[in-house]
């Protein structure tokens, strides 16, 4: 999921199974490899956890809302369900990725060159060979379009002086 900076976003919980979010934890983590921080437990907020507690709060579907959003809030959110409190997980994570993108604005002047630059925190990198795959399979397409549309376009007829120029004769029998 992408959000920019000062934006409101809700992250889905997949796999609630308390309606009233009671069974509902969530926890976040810069990074795959990095701490995991318990944001929400069994639907309360961790006001000792989290450093962003005056910014999140849980929808009614136990999804997990964070308002003004910033760049430090990119992450995993991961959303897990617990039947009772100490008790084994029930099904499997929930995970959300948030990447937050970063542009700056400026003030422009009409006819002055500028170059944008736009980047996200977290974002997701695709191996090379999925980026040749795409390329690959994009070509692909387009070169199947173009023959389609060749092979059903109705063949233009000859203009007349073509016709005498070709030596051919047509004619046409009527029975």
């Amino acid at each position: 999921m992408f959000s920019r900076v000062g934006d409101d976003v809700s992250l889905l919980c997949t796999n609630v199974v308390y309606p009233n979010c009671s069974s509902t934890t969530w926890i976040y983590s810069k990074t795959v490899s990095d701490v995991n921080i318990e944001e929400v437990e069994f639907g309360k907020i961790r006001v000792d956890k989290t450093k962003r507690v005056e910014r999140l709060s849980l929808g009614s579907d136990c999804s997990l809302n964070v308002s003004d959003v910033r760049d430090e809030d990119a992450g995993i959110y991961t959303c897990r369900q617990f039947l009772t409190e100490g008790g084994q997980q029930h099904g499997g994570d929930a995970p959300v990725k948030l990447s937050v993108l970063i542009s700056e604005y400026y003030c422009l002047k009409q006819s002055l060159n500028v170059t944008v630059q736009c980047s996200t925190s977290n974002a997701v990198k695709l191996p090379i060979s999925h980026i040749m795959l795409f390329l690959a399979l994009t070509i692909m397409a387009a070169i199947v379009t173009i023959h389609t549309t060749r092979r059903n376009r109705p063949p233009k007829a000859l203009h007349p002086q073509a016709e005498e120029a070709s030596g051919i004769e047509l004619q046409v029998l009527e029975e």
